[in-house]
């Protein structure tokens, strides 16, 4: 039911009546001929009311019938008027009253396309500045407005119909701004639509919402839903109510569901059972993605993975231990959520809160990975064997099996459903050795060694392969090789080399891309597995023993040691899209020899954070 509230629009004449006369000489008069008095100066007074007089006397002459010189006829109604008044209020009656044109004699002039009320609120409008807009003639008047040319009322209706939207009427509103053209109503309306998204879609009016306008809503980190499940059935409907048409559409717009959000048990039986998406071939590569992420545990970080301002998990990055300038080993675990400029606390190191200090764990130079949105974390320098995963649902640290080989300096990987600890640094030699890691039996297993034993090196997975990278190996201080496996055959490879020799070093797999950084680089690069190739991606400092991780679409890089071995509390964010490196925050403690991965954490309690600084 169309509410009829009115909302009466009054466009008022300026009024500046002065107070008292303003004496101005005349440019270039003789002074003898100013005033009486010759003083050489004279007397200029503007009436500022004079044009609302008129107004009203125009208005007056047109109830009265007097002085007019056309009538408008519309729907068999006539509407005595004055061309010189409607010439000067619209561009539309001055080219028809004041080109030559047939209409600029004749008496009367039949008008067509506009109803006879509507007429009557534009004209009402000519001869006096008001106009009174409710739900039931807003698009009338408009539409008339726009026609006639009378662009205030045009944008008086806009702003009538922006502040009155509904569910069950934003789209119609949508389409009638596209159609005349007013973007600042089709941006409110496309904002509204994005808020209330949930709402919206229950209706029928939903089926005709156009495409591009759907595309716009569905990519918006700030979609109003809660669940991704409710994005996938509002888009499947809405494929579905114009289907023939419509599925020659349906790949772009499911790039924009975030399908490895949905439920495991719900993308198997409703997604990828949907006879639609079983027809659609290009919907493919969506499907593996979503696959991937759900079932193998590779790391997958793309514009999908990342989790809606409003769904209940929030995408953010850890800073797990490490050490400070003083060389103070670091507990606490920080998660930074860029998106809403937020912290989340979580459960410190395990063993970090005995009574007794000299029994708590000093975690440093272990290697930590996600995998099914578990961290799990390995070995250190006085943690050889210990293995432990964080759960983000319980907020705890768990025990695993301890590692086989205590290592530190070494790195983790997953592939394939398993955990791999690679390399390191045993307290006597390099290690090659390299150990897999069952999720569902608890146990670590032999794996193929690598080709080269190193430690302080960089690793990464991608597609199907594990990379490790650089490092320093037995009797030279650093390397460049490249080893990389593919799991289940039975030895490491090379690959093409590093640009330089770099140990101390993170790697992140991160949009068909390993980004490598830390070491004495002096720079962020990349290596492309498909390509076997590496570039520079930008110029950075030193910054040994950082750390990065992808979080948001973004890199971050975390922490480190600069070319005087000082502790960087910087973090600095690399934007692939503006191809720019911004500082995001400053850490109060510097910290370096740490782990930083991504995850999807609960955000019940956060705690806003200023954009300069971050609160551990």
């Amino acid at each position: 039911m169309i509410n009829t509230l009115t909302h009466t629009v009054t466009f008022c004449a300026v009024v500046n009546v002065r107070s008292r006369a303003e004496k101005t000489p005349r440019e270039g008069s003789d002074p003898e001929e100013e005033g009486e008095g010759g003083d050489g100066s004279g007397m200029r007074w503007e009436d500022g009311g004079l044009s609302v007089e008129l107004q009203r006397g125009m208005e007056t002459l047109r109830v009265s019938g007097e002085l007019t010189d056309v009538t408008l006829r519309v729907q068999e109604q006539d509407f005595p008027c004055h061309r010189a008044v409607l010439a000067a209020a619209s561009h539309y009656y001055r080219a028809m009253f004041c080109s030559g044109l047939r209409e600029s004699h004749e008496k009367q002039v039949e008008i067509k396309g506009v109803d006879s009320e509507t007429m009557k609120t534009l004209l009402d409008y000519t001869y006096t500045s008001r106009a009174t807009i409710t739900h039931t003639n807003v698009q009338r008047t408009l539409e008339a407005a726009s026609l006639f040319q009378f662009p205030r009322v045009v944008e008086a209706c806009a702003g009538f119909l922006a502040d009155s939207l509904q569910p069950e009427s934003c789209v119609g509103v949508l389409r009638l701004a596209e159609a005349h053209s007013l973007p600042a109503l089709r941006d409110r309306v496309q904002d509204y639509l994005v808020s209330e998204f949930s709402r919206v879609v229950q209706h029928e009016e939903y089926l005709e919402l156009p495409a591009g306008a759907l595309q716009n809503a569905m990519k918006r980190d700030d979609l109003g839903v809660t669940r991704e499940e409710s994005v996938f059935e509002a888009l499947m409907r809405w494929v579905r109510a114009k289907e023939e048409e419509r599925c020659l559409l349906l790949a772009g717009l499911l790039s924009y569901v975030r399908l490895p959000l949905l439920e495991p048990a719900y993308f198997l039986e409703t997604v990828e059972a949907d006879q639609l998406i079983r027809r659609c071939d290009e919907a493919f590569t969506l499907l593996q993605e979503a696959r991937t992420y759900h079932l193998s545990g590779n790391e997958v970080v793309t514009e999908r993975t990342k989790p809606r301002l409003q769904h209940y998990l929030s995408e953010v990055f850890m800073i797990i231990g490490g050490c400070t300038k003083e060389e103070r080993f670091v507990a606490t675990v920080t998660c930074l959520d860029p998106l809403r400029r937020s912290r989340l606390e979580v459960a410190k190191l395990p063993i970090t809160e005995m009574e007794e200090e000299s029994h708590n764990r000093k975690w440093v130079e272990f290697a930590c990975v996600t995998f099914r949105n578990e961290v799990f974390i390995s070995g250190g320098k006085e943690t050889q064997h210990e293995a432990w995963k964080y759960n983000g649902a319980l907020d705890r640290w768990i025990p695993i099996e301890p590692l086989v080989t205590g290592r530190w300096r070494h790195k983790m990987a997953v592939h394939g459903g398993k955990v791999y600890a690679l390399g390191g640094f045993d307290g006597t030699q390099r290690l090659t050795s390299v150990e897999a890691y069952d999720t569902f039996h608890n146990r670590w297993t032999p794996a193929p060694p690598l080709l080269l034993g190193v430690s302080s090196f960089a690793a990464a997975s991608f597609n199907k392969w594990i990379f490790a990278i650089g490092g320093g190996p037995n009797g030279k201080l650093a390397t460049d090789r490249l080893q990389c496996w593919e799991p289940g055959t039975e030895s490491w490879g090379l690959r093409s080399p590093m640009p330089i020799e770099a140990k101390c070093t993170n790697a992140v797999t991160f949009r068909e891309r390993i980004y490598v950084v830390g070491g004495a680089m002096h720079a962020l690069y990349c290596y492309s597995p498909q390509l076997d190739s590496w570039s520079m991606v930008t110029r950075l400092g030193e910054r040994a023993s950082c750390a990065i991780a992808a979080c948001n679409n973004k890199l971050f890089i975390t922490g480190g040691r600069d070319e005087k071995n000082q502790v960087i509390s910087t973090v600095m964010c690399w934007d692939p899209v503006t191809t720019t490196m911004t500082e995001e925050c400053v850490l109060p403690l510097g910290v370096s020899h740490h782990g930083s991965v991504t995850l999807h954490k609960s955000y019940t309690h956060i705690h806003r954070i200023a954009p300069a600084t971050v609160s551990v």
